[in-house]
């Protein structure tokens, strides 16, 4: 039956002047360059060192926060120039010292991430807080979330994130 419906649309479509094919994707991951990771990260240290700022906003978008911020997100290029803006992918090594942060924020950014990528990048803000350091999370749905992966014994103690 799946045979049929496959010849019949590619048949209607080849009628139009279309063609269907399947295009296989490029699952070839391109190696991790320790070099330049660690000049990213030389930089970004040089960069930070005499402004003394400590507050993240990771997944920033367009909506950076002010002059006591570091906004960080995917885009090589900053939205707004007058304010401090990063590129990292932050799915993969955040390109901070441990324990460098006092706050950290991220608003509509956790939804757009599946599992895997969410693990790497709560293990690596955690790993980039100071100890005692905060890490508030704004998603929409992010109660359910708790409650879907959390004993509800467990659920105060995994939303507080202690």
């Amino acid at each position: 039956m799946l045979g049929l419906i496959r010849r019949t649309v590619r048949s209607a479509f080849n009628k139009l002047g279309y063609t269907i094919s399947r295009i296989e994707p490029d699952l070839e991951i391109p190696a991790f360059d320790e070099q330049a990771y660690r000049e990213r990260v030389a930089g970004y240290a040089a960069k930070l060192a005499h402004l003394s700022i400590h507050k993240a906003h990771f997944g920033c978008g367009v909506r950076l926060l002010g002059d006591d911020w570091i906004n960080i997100d995917l885009a090589k290029t900053s939205p707004d120039p007058e304010k401090l803006y990063l590129y990292a992918d932050l799915t993969s090594r955040h390109p901070f010292a441990d324990n460098y942060f006092d706050y950290a924020f991220a608003e509509d950014f956790l939804e757009h991430l599946d599992q895997v990528e969410s693990i790497i990048f709560l293990s690596e803000s955690f790993r980039t807080l100071k100890p005692g350091g905060v890490l508030r999370l704004s998603s929409p749905g992010l109660n359910g979330v708790f409650k879907s992966h959390y004993h509800s014994s467990d659920y105060q103690g995994a939303a507080r994130l202690q």
